[in-house]
């Protein structure tokens, strides 16, 4: 970013891609329509092209026309949509992004209410789904409830409970993201965090044209996992409450076998009730030992200050060939 004051305010739009040739075209189509209605702003594209190996990245800047700002960061593997996510904002030069996706789900006036709101003065603008392309289903319920658990048992009270989907976020709230250190990261946990003035705006979702999301459960679980351990002790107190219960019920248990010995009627199951006792405890202390080894195991990655991703090349448009910079 450089430090001159621009008389025309850049917007920068940020698009993680994870192989998705498929929908190159739609993309560049999407960034024209954009600057063709919206004039009194300029507009970049910054394709992140996260460990994509369908040539994702190289369709992108083979499609662009002169005149057209548009990027491809590359990135050395599949880091996740997260580290995408934060490989754009670090390296845009906007006084505000953007975050689309790359399946074309967004459609225009979504843009028009993000650009009004952040117009308003706002730093955060979240874009929350009004109607969902896909039909809702047990992912979508686990979804909402994961962002509702969050927002009332974490630091982030501001994250939206209906779940977002897209972000708008001005200059000043990027150069506090590309500050924060966390390797295992919710980036907008971490944007609710910093408690800029925000607002949302609501949308229709659109169909995917082609093919199936690449987010898979393995890295939805991770994300509940970093959510948590980055912005919420709820986790360490439910486990506490959770000692307490099972406490308070082995003290029970014992309080009426020592009763029932006493008026000589024996031990009711006897082994079983005890075997039952001595599972149900231990159980509760693995899952107690999984818990705590998550929030170590986090601090300890975040104390390597290990990068969130390796970017791996930044290639121009034609159009800006070698007088390209990085920002």
């Amino acid at each position: 970013m450089t430090d001159t004051v621009r008389e025309t305010k850049l917007v920068s739009l940020i698009f993680p891609a994870y192989d998705e040739i498929e929908h190159v075209e739609g993309m560049l189509e999407f960034y024209r329509e954009i600057k063709s209605t919206f004039r009194d702003l300029d507009f970049e594209m910054l394709v992140v092209d996260d460990g994509s190996s369908d040539g994702t990245g190289e369709a992108i800047l083979a499609g662009t026309v002169p005149g057209e700002s548009v990027s491809v960061l590359t990135l050395s593997r599949n880091w996740g949509s997260h580290a995408g996510i934060t490989a754009g904002l670090e390296h845009c030069s906007g006084d505000a992004a953007i975050t689309l996706s790359a399946d074309l789900q967004e459609p225009l006036s979504a843009i028009a209410d993000f650009l009004a709101k952040w117009r308003e003065g706002n730093e955060i603008v979240w874009g929350l789904r009004s109607v969902r392309a896909a039909k809702k289903g047990a992912n979508d319920l686990l979804s909402t409830t994961f962002s509702h658990v969050l927002n009332t048992n974490s630091v982030i009270p501001t994250y939206p409970k209906e779940g977002p989907s897209q972000i708008l976020v001005s200059r000043q709230v990027i150069e506090v993201i590309r500050a924060m250190p966390e390797a295992n990261r919710n980036v907008l946990g971490m944007i609710a965090w910093t408690g800029f003035s925000q607002t949302h705006i609501f949308f229709e979702q659109m169909p995917r044209p082609h093919g199936a999301s690449k987010w898979t459960r393995k890295k939805k679980i991770k994300l509940v996992m970093d959510s948590f351990v980055e912005f919420s002790s709820a986790p360490l107190q439910w486990l506490g409450l959770g000692g307490v219960i099972l406490a308070s019920l082995g003290g029970l248990a014992l309080l009426a076998a020592i009763v029932l010995m006493i008026f000589g009627k024996g031990i009711p199951g006897g082994l079983t009730l005890l075997g039952g006792l001595i599972g149900l405890v231990g159980g509760a202390l693995l899952i107690g030992l999984q818990t705590v080894g998550e929030y170590v195991w986090r601090a300890g990655d975040d104390s390597r200050r290990r990068p969130v991703y390796i970017l791996s090349s930044r290639r121009y448009s034609a159009d800006l060939g070698a007088e390209a910079k990085e920002s």
